[in-house]
């Protein structure tokens, strides 16, 4: 039996005889495809093969334009929540964020970087290399104000009803989530729906009661347009801001997708080898139709720069 594909494919092969050719089927056959995931692999990690990776990663899910265009406010997210060193892997990495925000730029979008830090904010912006990025693609590097946190209802919040959100991320026409993945010795694992944590006002000590449940609610309040969790290099032990050399393992990984609870379970099974329904957040926002933990049943196509 013939599929519909393999109609459309002989028909475009015997045009050269002078069958009735359909010139835009090709095109219509791409926009049609649809991969869960975009796995892009780095032989090394250098500025040259990120840069090389985000482009990648913006073509693959159907050009930059599907998510950033001109006039647009786009908030770029990071993990920038301590003072430490890029190579540590406690905070994004600098050149992918570089790579994003200079693509968004060049989009003709306004592009701003922020994170709510556990530790000093000038500190953290300074020591995780994103203050020097921003200045350099000159886009804006944002200090949280504790004022600009306004109170959103949670819809079908399974712990918490309203959550207090900063201002910017609302007011945002495009939120890029940009985590880290690595370990977290009360989360098990924080990757994209953890690092949400950063745009929640209020005390974060109350936020890890019921821990797992409010990463869901995290995400229940605020809806992200994209995800490109940093795979580069992971911490496997003592996280979130502790370990040693040995803990660092380069994956060398940028995982692009749009549904964080599908982007997590990805990274959980394939960067540290932790099956999804071993972590109670991706169970919970399975069960609450959130995303689909079963990484069997993803469409990924990987590629390698």
């Amino acid at each position: 039996m013939i599929t519909r594909e393999g109609f459309i494919t002989s028909v475009m092969y015997t045009a050269s005889t002078g069958i009735v050719y359909f010139p835009f089927v090709k095109k219509i056959l791409a926009k049609e495809k649809h991969w869960d995931l975009i796995i892009l692999k780095a032989k090394s990690i250098t500025a040259q093969n990120i840069y090389a990776m985000v482009e990648q990663g913006f073509k693959e899910m159907g050009g930059i334009e599907r998510f950033v265009k001109k006039g647009m406010y786009v908030v770029i997210k990071p993990n920038i929540g301590f003072n430490s060193l890029p190579e540590r892997a406690h905070t994004t990495n600098p050149m992918l964020v570089e790579a994003v925000a200079a693509m968004c730029k060049k989009a003709g979008a306004t592009v701003a970087i922020m994170d709510r830090p556990v530790h000093n904010a000038r500190l953290c912006y300074r020591s995780s290399g994103i203050e020097e990025i921003a200045k350099k693609v000159g886009v804006d590097c944002v200090y949280m104000d504790r004022d600009k946190f306004k109170t959103v209802k949670v819809p079908g919040g399974i712990n918490l009803d309203t959550l207090d959100v900063y201002g910017d991320i609302l007011e945002a026409d495009c939120i890029i989530n940009m985590p880290i993945a690595k370990h977290h010795s009360a989360a098990d694992l924080t990757l994209s729906m953890k690092n949400l944590m950063g745009v929640i006002g209020g005390n974060r000590g109350y936020y890890h009661i019921n821990l797992h449940r409010n990463i869901v609610d995290f995400n229940k309040a605020v809806k992200v347009h994209l995800i490109i969790l940093d795979g580069l290099r992971i911490l496997t032990k003592h996280g979130p801001l502790s370990g040693t050399p040995a803990d660092i393992k380069k994956t060398k990984t940028v995982i692009f997708g749009t549904n964080p609870v599908i982007v997590d379970a990805y990274a959980a099974k394939h960067l540290f080898g932790i099956e999804p329904s071993s972590i109670s957040y991706l169970n919970l926002a399975a069960q609450s139709g959130m995303g689909n933990i079963n990484v069997g049943a993803y469409s990924t196509i990987t590629r390698t720069v």
